[in-house]
């Protein structure tokens, strides 16, 4: 039982943006902190060694010292501030500006939220010293030869971090979720295989559509489908691999991948669609659907480019997905899958699958089952995830 409340909370986190994002930013500013204790615990040492005085404390900071206390306080209220706030940017701001104001103006705002923070935090220090700081400890040390240069060394400290937070954040937003570690690591120098999950997610009429509305109001149509779409990537685990045109590629590594996530996605992407069916209306006389086709195998993911790096993936798998996403007008579906996608299905009874038969696809030899997919019935329609 224990062991199923550990999946549920691991879960939970993975599946939920906002507390992910939260545990994140409390784990950054620990660090961060902890690393300022550090270094000014070691300069400290180093001061008092230079004029001859010797330090009746220990040389590193023990677990247990009220200085570590502090530095998890103030982490938990940075992290969780900056997140929080964040996520509002996120939200009304970064998704209409370009990259650099965005790390600009991300690094101010967040910097005056801190600012405050800081000077709060440090008025407090001293109303409950006793409490936070051990007296003829470290950081009573540190505190008393620091004076008041304690708040000028924090907002320095502050705003550089500031800034580096603000810059991962907008470099990790336009490679995707976790594939910039991926390259800053260089994962994928040297090709790899992996076991994942390729949905070809396309928009239907896009030709008719593109017509009716002109090129310039079908671009508008295809930037707030997308992001409408990208509002729902992190709840299914999902990663978005390319953007082709009116085409997203997504993809699940096999090792996150949940039965139902990605059928579960496409029917998500329409019913965000359709929350705001008034705006699309509006705007572009009618709310747009789309048609997918999935299929889960073997890849090799390798990095490619120099001028622009990026993640290739390569193999048999995508092909599959593509055609099977090609073949969808043909059979009146918004989605197919393959037999192996069909039999991944963990709960058979949230889905309807019709097979289709042996399906001979364009640049393979061998037929595959292709099943057609529907929802049941809108009882399930949280359910997807």
């Amino acid at each position: 039982m224990k062991q199923n409340y550990n999946i549920d909370f691991i879960y939970l986190i993975h599946s939920n943006p906002l507390l992910s994002k939260i545990l994140k930013y409390i784990v950054f500013w620990i660090a961060s902190y902890s690393l300022l204790m550090f270094i000014a615990h070691q300069n400290l040492l180093a001061m008092y060694s230079v004029i001859g005085q010797k330090l009746e404390i220990n040389q590193g900071l023990p677990v247990g010292d009220p200085p570590v206390k502090f530095t998890v306080l103030i982490g938990v209220i940075f992290g969780t501030s900056l997140a929080l706030l964040d996520h509002l940017l996120t939200k009304i701001y970064h998704r209409n500006h370009s990259l650099g104001l965005n790390i600009l103006a991300g690094g101010f705002i967040y910097f005056c939220l801190l600012a405050g923070l800081v000077i709060a935090i440090r008025s407090a220090s001293e109303v409950f010293s006793n409490y936070f700081i051990e007296k003829n400890s470290l950081s009573a040390i540190i505190l008393e030869e620091s004076g008041e240069r304690i708040e000028y060394i924090l907002l320095i400290y502050t705003f550089l971090m500031t800034l580096v937070i603000s810059f991962f954040n907008q470099i990790a937003s336009k490679f995707g979720p976790g594939y910039l570690w991926y390259m800053i690591l260089g994962t994928f120098r040297f090709p790899r295989e992996q076991e994942r999950v390729f949905m070809f997610l396309d928009l239907n009429s896009s030709t008719r559509l593109a017509e009716e509305l002109g090129h310039l109001k079908y671009s508008s149509l295809i930037q707030h489908s997308f992001l409408d779409i990208n509002r729902i990537v992190r709840e299914y685990h999902a990663e978005i691999y390319q953007y082709v045109g009116d085409e997203i590629v997504i993809s699940w590594p096999l090792q996150k991948f949940q039965g139902n996530s990605p059928i579960g996605f496409l029917f998500s992407v329409q019913d965000q669609l359709n929350s705001r069916e008034d705006f699309y209306y509006k705007q572009f006389g009618e709310v747009p659907t789309f048609k997918a086709g999935i299929h889960m195998g073997m890849v090799t993911v390798i990095e490619v480019g120099d001028v622009k790096r990026e993640l290739a993936y390569h193999g048999d798998t995508l092909n599959v997905a593509s055609r099977l996403e090609n073949l969808c007008k043909s059979y009146d579906s918004s989605l197919l899958i393959s037999g192996e996608v069909k039999n991944s299905i963990q709960d058979q009874n949230r889905y309807h699958t019709t097979s289709l038969g042996q399906k001979n696809l364009e640049g393979r030899e061998s037929p595959i089952e292709v099943f057609s997919v529907r929802r049941h019935t809108n009882k399930y329609k949280n359910l997807d995830k």
